[in-house]
C-alpha cells in the first residue's frame, strides 16, 4: 500500500488589520532604534558624540545670541560663559547629557548677560571648584541682577573666584592646559575687558576670545602671546568690530566658530568678517545654522561635527 504522508496542518490566515498593526509595531520598534544609534532622523539631536579614551572634547553650544562653551578633557568639566537667562534649561539639559556633575571651572569672559546670565542658575545646580573672571573695574560694574546674583552664589557656595590675568596657566592635566591671554590693558568698555583663553590639549589648540574688539585684539598681539590656534571661537560673535586681517593672520584658524542667535538684531556675523576668515582658509560653522558644534581631538587630530550637519563651504 502507498505510504501515507502526513497532513501537513494549515496556515493560519492573518487579517489585513493584524497584517497592518503588526507592520506599524516592526516600523515603531525601527525607529526606536535608529533614534537610539544615532540620536534622530532629522539631524537635530543633542546626544552626546562619544569621546574616545585618551582625547578631549569642546562643545560650543548653540545658546541663541550668546556664548557657551564646555570642555571635557583630562577628566575635568570647565564651562565657558553660559549665555542668556533664558537658556538655563538648555544648558542644564545639555550638561546632564554629557554627564557633568558638577564643575571644576567655571570661566566666565566677562560680565554681560549674553555671556553669563543663567551662570549664577547653573552654579547653584551644579557648584564648581573654581571661577575664573577678569577683575571688574568700579566704573564698570553691571547694574543688573543676573550679575549680583552670580556673586551671591559664590559666596553661598564658598566657590573661590581667580581674577584672570594674562600670562597665567591652569593645568588641568598633561599636555593639557588653559592659557590666559587677555584682558592685557585697562579698557573703558566690557567687550575689550573679556578674559580669552587658549585651550591646549597636546599639538592642537582652541581660542575663546569673549567680545573683544579691534583694540583689544591688537593689544594682545602687542603682548606678544601665542594666539595661534586651530580652532576659534570668533570675538563678539563675529562683529566688524573685531576679527581684524592682522589678528586672523596671527591666529591662523582651520575652523571659525561663529556664537549667534538666528536673525539677530546685530547682524551677526557680519559678511567681510566670515570673508576674512574665508580668505586664510578656516572652515565656517555656525550655531545658527549649525546648532550645537563638536570638536574631538586626541592632541593631533581634530574631528568635527555638528547638531544639524550642515557644513558650511569654505572659501570659494
Amino acid at each position: 500500500m502507498p505510504r501515507e504522508h502526513p497532513q501537513k496542518p494549515k496556515r493560519k490566515s492573518i487579517s489585513k488589520k493584524t497584517a497592518v498593526l503588526y507592520l506599524s509595531v516592526m516600523a515603531a520598534a525601527v525607529i526606536s532604534l535608529l533614534f537610539l544609534l544615532f540620536g534622530s532622523l532629522s539631524g537635530d539631536s543633542k546626544a552626546s558624540v562619544p569621546v574616545p579614551d585618551g582625547s578631549a572634547a569642546v562643545y560650543f553650544v548653540d545658546v541663541g545670541q550668546g556664548d557657551c562653551t564646555l570642555i571635557q578633557a583630562c577628566g575635568k568639566n570647565i564651562l565657558i560663559d553660559s549665555g542668556e537667562y533664558a537658556e538655563y534649561d538648555n544648558v542644564r539639559e545639555f550638561l546632564d547629557d554629557h554627564g557633568v556633575k558638577t564643575l571644576d571651572i567655571a570661566y566666565i569672559t566677562h560680565p554681560h548677560s549674553d555671556h553669563m546670565g543663567c551662570m549664577y542658575k547653573l552654579l547653584r545646580k551644579f557648584g564648581a571648584a573654581e571661577a575664573v573672571m577678569p577683575a571688574i573695574p568700579d566704573e564698570l560694574i553691571p547694574e543688573n541682577v543676573t550679575y549680583t546674583a552670580l556673586l551671591d552664589v559664590l559666596a553661598e557656595k564658598n566657590i573661590p573666584l581667580t581674577a584672570a590675568k594674562p600670562g597665567m596657566t591652569i593645568e588641568l592635566g598633561e599636555s593639557c592646559r588653559l592659557e590666559i591671554l587677555a584682558p592685557v590693558g585697562t579698557y573703558e568698555d566690557l567687550n575689550n575687558i573679556s578674559a580669552a583663553v587658549k585651550f591646549v590639549y597636546g599639538s592642537t589648540s582652541f581660542l575663546i576670545c569673549g567680545d573683544i574688539e579691534a583694540e583689544a585684539e591688537a593689544d594682545i598681539l602687542a603682548s606678544g602671546a601665542d594666539v595661534s590656534a586651530d580652532v576659534i571661537r570668533t570675538p563678539h560673535h563675529g562683529s566688524s568690530s573685531s576679527s581684524t586681517y592682522a589678528f586672523i593672520r596671527a591666529v591662523k584658524p582651520r575652523y571659525a566658530v561663529f556664537s549667534v542667535g538666528t536673525d539677530n538684531d546685530y547682524g551677526h556675523p557680519h559678511a567681510q568678517v566670515i570673508e576674512h576668515y574665508r580668505t586664510y582658509g578656516a572652515q565656517i560653522y555656525r550655531t545658527d545654522i549649525n546648532g550645537d558644534i563638536t570638536f574631538i581631538t586626541d592632541g593631533k587630530n581634530i574631528t568635527v561635527s555638528s547638531q544639524k550637519s550642515q557644513e558650511l563651504p569654505a572659501a570659494a
